[in-house]
C-alpha cells in the first residue's frame, strides 16, 4: 500500500465512524419514539377510564378508518374530550367480525350486549354515493363496510331512543341514513377552500335550534372545518341547525323531544378546539342524554323484572 492509498484509507475510516453512529442514533430516537406512541396508544386511554366513574353513560364509538384513525390519534381525540364531558368511549369498527356484510339485527344485540348508552360517529372518507344517489366519480376514500355498519347503528340506535352525535362525515351518514343526501364541496374551488381549511370559518346558528341552546350563541367567530363535503338535502326528519360560508349547512339536528331520541350532527370539528367553556359543551349535553338513555333502560330493566 503506497503513502497516497494509507492516508484516504485513515479519511476514510472516521467518515465511516461517524455514519454509522449517527443510524444508531436515528435509529434509536426512532425506536424511542414508536415505543412512547405505543404507550400512550395503551395506557393514556386506560388512565381517563379509570378515572370516569363506574357508571359512566357508555358511548359506541363507530372509528375512523382512515390511517390516523388506525395509529389512534382519533382514538385519542375523542377519549380526551368525551372523558372529559363525563363519557366513556366503547371502540366499535365493521370489520371487527370479518364479516363481508352488515346484518342489522347483529348491530342492535351488539348495542344491547355491550349496554350502549349513546351512539358517536366521526370523521373519515365519503360517504357511499350508491346510497343517496351521487355522482361515484367525485369521491375519495369510500368505505362501503362502514357506511353499512353506520347507518345499522343509527337505526338500531332510534329504535332505542339513544342518543346520537355526529361529527363531519359522522353529520353526512346521518342524514343519508334519514332519507338525505350529501353534497360534493370540490366540485367548487370557493366552497373547497372555505370549507376545507385549517383556518376556519365562522358559523350561524338557527336561533331556536337546540344546538343554539346548548351553546347559547346564534354566531361564532371561527370553527376549525375540515371537510370536502356537506349534507346536501336534509332528510325529512332532519331541521337545519346552522349554516356557514356560502350559505352550505354546517349542522343537522331532529326533534329532541320526540321518543326516537336526540340526534345532532354537526359538519366542523368541535373536538379540535380548546374552547372547553362553549363548543364542548355540545359533548356535555350529549353525555347527559345518554346517561338518561341509561337510567331509563335500568328502569325498564327493573320493571320487567318486577313483572316477572
Amino acid at each position: 500500500m503506497n503513502e497516497n492509498t494509507a492516508k484516504k484509507s485513515d479519511k476514510t475510516k472516521p467518515k465511516a465512524g461517524r455514519l454509522k453512529r449517527w443510524l444508531c442514533r436515528i435509529g434509536f430516537f426512532l425506536a424511542a419514539l414508536i415505543g412512547i406512541c405505543i404507550l400512550l396508544r395503551l395506557l393514556y386511554p386506560l388512565w381517563l377510564n379509570m378515572r370516569l366513574p363506574a357508571d359512566a353513560p357508555r358511548i359506541a364509538f363507530s372509528l375512523d378508518n382512515s390511517v390516523l384513525g388506525r395509529i389512534g390519534i382519533t382514538d385519542l381525540t375523542y377519549q380526551r374530550v368525551m372523558a372529559a364531558a363525563g363519557g366513556r368511549l366503547i371502540v366499535f369498527r365493521p370489520d371487527a367480525a370479518g364479516e363481508p356484510e352488515v346484518d342489522p339485527e347483529a348491530v342492535k344485540t351488539l348495542l344491547e350486549e355491550k349496554e350502549i348508552d349513546g351512539i358517536l360517529l366521526t370523521g373519515g372518507g365519503d360517504v357511499d354515493p350508491e346510497l343517496y344517489g351521487g355522482d361515484p366519480n367525485q369521491t375519495m376514500l369510500v368505505h362501503r363496510l362502514r357506511d353499512d355498519f353506520e347507518i345499522a347503528l343509527i337505526h338500531a340506535a332510534r329504535e332505542r331512543g339513544l342518543p346520537i352525535l355526529g361529527i363531519c362525515r359522522g353529520c353526512q351518514i346521518i342524514n343519508v341514513a334519514l332519507g338525505g343526501t350529501v353534497r360534493n364541496l370540490r366540485k367548487d374551488e370557493d366552497m373547497k377552500y372555505s370549507h376545507l381549511t385549517s383556518k376556519g370559518h365562522p358559523l350561524e346558528l338557527a336561533p331556536g335550534s337546540e344546538l343554539a341552546k346548548i351553546l347559547g350563541v346564534e354566531h361564532l367567530d371561527k370553527v376549525i372545518s375540515l371537510h370536502g363535503n356537506a349534507v346536501g338535502e336534509p332528510a325529512p326528519e332532519v331541521t337545519i341547525a346552522a349554516t356557514g360560508p356560502g350559505n352550505i349547512i354546517e349542522a343537522i339536528e331532529t326533534d329532541s323531544a320526540g321518543r326516537r331520541g336526540w340526534v345532532v350532527g354537526i359538519q366542523w370539528h368541535p373536538e379540535l378546539t380548546f374552547d372547553k367553556h362553549l363548543q364542548h359543551r355540545v359533548f356535555k349535553t350529549f353525555v347527559e342524554r345518554a346517561r338518561e338513555a341509561h337510567k331509563l333502560r335500568n328502569m325498564v330493566g327493573q320493571n320487567s323484572a318486577a313483572v316477572d
